[in-house]
C-alpha cells in the first residue's frame, strides 16, 4: 500500500491527511491482527512523531468514519482492526495468558441474521464478538 492510496482512502471519508494519521491507517491496514492504541504508538514512533493522544483522537475519527472497527479485549482494553471494503463480520479470540488476539472466520450470512433477529425492536450497526481462553501456543 504506498502512500498515494492512503491519502485517497483519508480523502474519501472526509479526514485531513497527517503524517501521524497516514502512518496509522498504514499501520492498521498491514496489520495481521487487532491492535490496541499503546502498540498501535509503539509501531507508529518507529516512522513518524507520534504521541499517545494523538493515536487515540486518531482511533476515534477512524471508527467514527467506519475506517476501523473497535472492540473490547482483555481487561477492558479496546482493540482496532482496519475494516477492509467488502469484508464481512468476524469473531476474534483473545487469549488470557498471552494476551493475543486471533481473528476467526467470517460470520455467514445466518449466523449474521441470528443475531440480529436477537434484536428486533433495535437497528443494528454491527456485531462484536470475542471468544476468551487460552491459545494453543500457550496450552
Amino acid at each position: 500500500m504506498n502512500s498515494d492510496e492512503i491519502k485517497e482512502e483519508l480523502k474519501s471519508k472526509g479526514i485531513k491527511n497527517t503524517k501521524a494519521k497516514g502512518s496509522l491507517l498504514h499501520i492498521l491496514k498491514n496489520a495481521e491482527a487487532p491492535m490496541d492504541a499503546s502498540s498501535l504508538h509503539t509501531a507508529s514512533s518507529k516512522e513518524a512523531s507520534v504521541n499517545l493522544v494523538t493515536v487515540y483522537r486518531t482511533l476515534q475519527q477512524f471508527h467514527e468514519k467506519g475506517l476501523v472497527q473497535e472492540f473490547p479485549g482483555k481487561d477492558g482494553v479496546s482493540q482496532y482492526e482496519y475494516i477492509h471494503q467488502g469484508a464481512n463480520a468476524h469473531p476474534h479470540f483473545q487469549c488470557e495468558k498471552c494476551g493475543k488476539v486471533i481473528c476467526l472466520g467470517e460470520l455467514g450470512f445466518d449466523d449474521a441474521l441470528y443475531f440480529s433477529n436477537m434484536a428486533k425492536q433495535h437497528k443494528v450497526n454491527s456485531i462484536n464478538i470475542t471468544l476468551n481462553g487460552v491459545c494453543e501456543a500457550c496450552l
